[in-house]
């Protein structure tokens, strides 16, 4: 195996344990606690920090450059917040959501700086996160006593990123400008669009699942996803992006939406939005050339919780006296990630 099939590998298994972790905390405090406010704030502040703080982390890393030492940090992260679940699962979702933030930029930079002319890398390492969200999420609904088992995979993929070779930033080139693979202005702005539709209709599927407890339809959920990012990904490399990506988005909000009691539309819509997730990355990432883990952060992060906000409002009611609050801190968290994205665009066109 190739070293950029060991690194997307890699950072893919972090992806599915730090989403495993993730379902399984947020899940197992619904299970112990019955503060209806306190599990919802949880919810809240985990999809804040963990989606929307992607891009500020995206800036983080593609400053420095440092992907290995923050990916450390984010395993060590995770480990430490199994360990604080026993005593505070609302800190160990705290700890969760911020390395779920630079693990998701960390390893799509990572992939793109290994291999930035395809998209089988970013398929391999998106695919197992939905996976493991909701395996986590159904495991945490369930009376289990050995979730500290799962420290041992976490130093497993911390021995291994210690001896995996991630190509330096100014050591890889940006794939040539071809019409098939370089997005035009045009291009990027439709391409997020049709993907905020797509994801919100997935939002408000997935939030009425977990609602009344349809596990089955999450099963079908997930491993579409997983599928559908892989193959995607594949299918892309071998047949070019532009046809397969239109077709395959458009198809998801059709799915999605014509019958929503209908689990294998619902499967192939999954199939076809998820596929189109790592070829966005890459065509994003090449879009912003240097700042792989910014776009990371857009795709993976921002874009997602934009789609999701409405869905937040309907789902908390009881957080209803509290809207107006949610409603500035939110506001002045997006002004600030637009600031953070504007500054840091104008001082790259300087340099």
């Amino acid at each position: 195996m190739s070293n950029k099939y060991k690194t997307a590998s890699l950072f893919g298994m972090a992806h599915g344990l730090n989403d495993f972790i993730a379902g399984y905390l947020l899940a197992n405090l619904s299970l112990h606690s019955s503060d209806i406010f306190t599990n919802s704030l949880a919810y809240l502040m985990y999809s804040v920090i963990a989606f929307g703080g992607q891009l500020p982390a995206g800036i983080i890393v593609d400053k420095y450059k440092r992907i290995k030492p923050i990916a450390s940090i984010c395993l060590l992260l995770l480990i430490l917040s199994i360990s604080v679940s026993y005593a505070s699962l609302f800190m160990a979702i705290f700890f969760s959501a911020i390395a779920s933030a630079f693990i998701h930029v960390c390893g799509a930079a990572a992939c793109y700086v290994s291999d930035n002319k395809h998209y089988t890398l970013a398929g391999i390492f998106t695919s197992p996160g939905v996976i493991g969200l909701i395996c986590g999420g159904i495991l945490g609904s369930i009376d289990f006593n050995y979730f500290y088992l799962f420290i041992l995979p976490l130093v497993v993929l911390l021995l291994w990123l210690m001896y995996v070779e991630i190509p330096s930033y100014e050591n890889k080139k940006v794939n040539a400008h071809s019409s098939d693979t370089i997005l035009d202005t045009h291009d990027m702005v439709m391409l997020l669009l049709l993907m905020t539709i797509a994801v919100r209709s997935l939002f408000w599927n997935v939030v009425h699942m977990m609602s009344f407890n349809q596990q089955t339809w999450l099963l079908v959920l997930g491993f579409s996803a997983g599928a559908g990012k892989l193959s995607g990904a594949i299918i892309a490399d071998r047949v070019g992006w532009k046809k397969f990506m239109y077709v395959s988005i458009i198809g998801a909000v059709i799915c999605l939406n014509i019958d929503k009691s209908n689990i294998i539309l619902f499967g192939i819509g999954v199939f076809f939005l998820q596929s189109a997730v790592p070829i966005t990355l890459v065509l994003v990432q090449q879009y912003m050339k240097q700042s792989p883990a910014t776009a990371a952060g857009l795709c993976l992060g921002v874009l997602i919780l934009f789609a999701g906000l409405p869905s937040y409002f309907h789902a908390f009611r009881q957080l209803q006296t509290h809207q107006h609050i949610i409603v500035v801190l939110s506001a002045l968290f997006f002004l600030s990630n637009l600031c953070f994205l504007l500054m840091y665009q104008r001082k790259a066109k300087y340099q």
